[in-house]
């Protein structure tokens, strides 16, 4: 709100002037898309604040009622008082914009946007949330430094494994040309070549949306949709075996074990987590499991193991303590 409007709505309150008609003129600059600082609020932000200034246009214009020889009489407030009251609120207005924007103000701060690129190799890259992205080819995705309240965005321009980490309360959303990714936790590949875009789904399902195509699709496991940008269209399709073998190439995706040293599960966690695992107890390391631990975040993997081989565990950024009796 710039000081012109404020001295115009000052202006109207003085002159007691704010009809219904005005009324109407304030929710409508309320409501209009905004400009300058009203462009940073939210809905929210808006509704409050429309709340507190027509609250005080209500108390301000509002009369008393007394008694008078048996009759009511309505009697407005003296000038003196209704320019103290209407001074009062647009002194709370006033406070109430400026905190917005100054919220608004630190929390593009804390949140910036990051780019990954991959050229020619398979690029991993860890989100903010823990999901793993295996960026291929020559590929970008821009993502935010901390995710939103709300939502998981991310934007793609390439090809990319996602296994995204699970969240139902977070729907993760990814870009992709004219392609949106909807899902909560799954494991997928998206590959946009030219006009066409291929999505195959390893685990989980997904809802893809496009431009003109706002109802969308389900995808399931093992199941291929191509959308091509010329006709605008989603396609299902079945993907052969060598499909969905050539999303995981050169990943570390595939984390299936039978009767391996935990020396060598360790490692492997290690390496696709990025973490550092210690052991109370060196005997755990000889320690034999058969599991499958593909799409699993690294929490779940470590639970896994605590349960078959009653092992415990602790999480401390990014390094991990196992404990446990071990084996011979």
């Amino acid at each position: 709100m710039n000081e012109f409007e404020f001295d115009r709505l000052i202006a109207l309150y003085q002159k007691n002037l704010l009809t219904g008609k005005e009324k109407k003129l304030v929710e409508e600059w309320l409501n209009k898309p905004g400009s300058g600082e009203d462009a940073a609020f939210t809905t929210q932000d808006k509704f409050a604040l429309k709340h507190k200034i027509l609250s005080a246009i209500d108390q301000a214009e509002s009369t008393r009622v007394v008694p008078h020889h048996g009759f009511e009489k309505n009697h407005r407030l003296p000038a003196r008082t209704f320019m103290f009251k209407v001074a009062a609120s647009l002194t709370l207005i006033a406070l109430f914009v400026f905190f917005i924007a100054q919220n608004q103000l630190i929390n593009d701060e804390k949140v910036s946007m990051l780019e990954a690129v991959s050229s020619g190799e398979v690029n991993k890259v860890i989100l903010p949330d823990g999901t793993l992205v295996w960026l291929k080819g020559n590929s970008t995705l821009n993502y935010p430094s901390t995710f939103s309240d709300t939502t998981r965005n991310v934007s793609l321009r390439g090809e990319a494994l996602f296994e995204v980490a699970k969240d139902a309360q977070h729907p993760f959303i990814i870009t992709c040309g004219d392609l949106t990714t909807t899902v909560l936790g799954t494991s997928f590949n998206i590959k946009s070549i030219n006009e066409k875009i291929e999505v195959v789904v390893l685990t989980g399902k997904v809802a893809l949306t496009s431009v003109n195509n706002k109802e969308g699709i389900i995808v399931l496991p093992n199941e291929k949709v191509v959308y091509d940008g010329d006709k605008q269209e989603l396609t299902a399709k079945q993907p052969v075996n060598e499909e969905k073998l050539a999303t995981v190439n050169g990943t570390t995706y595939i984390m299936a074990f039978e009767d391996t040293k935990m020396s060598e599960v360790i490692r492997r966690i290690e390496e696709k987590f990025e973490t550092r695992i210690s052991v109370s107890n060196p005997k755990l390391k000889n320690c034999l499991i058969t599991a499958d631990f593909s799409d699993q975040s690294l929490e779940s993997t470590l639970s896994m193991i605590s349960q078959a081989l009653n092992f415990t565990y602790t999480i401390n950024e990014r390094s991990v303590k196992l404990s446990g009796k071990g084996c011979d």
